[in-house]
C-alpha cells in the first residue's frame, strides 16, 4: 500500500533539518519530494517557463494543471517506494494566503500523514534573523502565528479530502532539536513493512 507524508512548516521552524536528520535516523527509506520542484519540472517540459520565479505569474488554471501533474508522479513513485513530500501547506503572497493544494490534487495525492512542524513566533523570528543565507520575508511575530494558524486550518482541510492523520511537532529551542527528530522518525517508521 502506497504510504506518503506530507511535511510542511512555515520558514524559519526548521523544517529541512528535522527532514534531513530523520531521514537518515528512520528504518524505512523514504524518497524526499520537493512538490514545487516537480511542479517546476512539469512547466520546463512543457515549455512554460525556464526559471522557477516565473512559476508565480502562470495562470492559475495552468498552476492547477502542473500541480496534478505532479500528484500523479507522486502517486507512481509512491507505488514502489514511501514518499515524503517537502511542501508548503500555504503561501504567503502579498495579497493573502493561497492554499498549496486544491482538493482534486489533495485527493490524487492521498496522504497518509500530514506532518506540521511548528515553533513560536519569538523562536522563528530568532532564526529567520540569524540565517543570513536565506532572503526571508519580515513578517512580526503576530503574522508568524497567524501563518501556522492557518496551516493547521489547512492541514485539516487537506486531511478531510484524504483521510490523513495529522502530526504536529514542536521544534522550541528548549525541546531540543533531537526530540522534534526522533517524532517525526515515529511517523516514518510507520511505512515500514508497506513495501516488502
Amino acid at each position: 500500500m502506497p504510504f506518503v507524508v506530507m511535511i510542511t512548516g512555515i520558514p524559519g521552524v526548521g523544517k529541512s533539518t528535522i527532514t534531513r536528520l530523520a531521514l537518515r535516523k528512520a528504518r524505512a527509506k523514504f524518497r524526499l519530494v520537493n512538490f514545487g520542484d516537480l511542479m517546476f519540472e512539469e512547466a520546463v517540459r512543457a515549455g512554460l517557463v525556464e526559471h522557477r520565479d516565473e512559476m508565480r505569474k502562470l495562470n492559475p488554471n495552468v498552476q492547477k494543471e502542473l500541480q496534478m501533474k505532479a500528484a500523479r508522479r507522486i502517486v507512481e513513485m509512491a507505488k514502489t517506494e514511501p514518499i515524503l513530500i517537502d511542501t508548503h501547506a500555504t503561501i504567503r503572497t502579498p495579497v493573502g494566503y493561497l492554499l498549496g493544494f486544491p482538493k482534486e490534487v489533495i485527493e490524487v495525492i492521498n496522504p497518509n500523514f500530514i506532518v506540521i512542524i511548528e515553533a513560536t513566533p519569538s523562536e522563528i523570528l530568532g532564526r529567520r534573523l540569524r540565517d543570513l543565507k536565506r532572503d526571508r520575508d519580515v513578517e512580526t511575530e503576530e503574522q508568524i502565528q497567524r501563518h501556522q494558524d492557518l496551516n493547521r486550518a489547512a492541514a485539516v482541510s487537506y486531511a478531510m479530502h484524504s483521510n490523513a492523520l495529522i502530526k504536529i511537532i514542536e521544534n522550541h529551542e528548549d525541546k531540543g532539536l533531537e526530540e522534534a527528530v526522533h517524532e517525526l522518525v515515529e511517523v516514518l517508521d510507520l511505512a515500514v513493512g508497506e513495501y516488502d
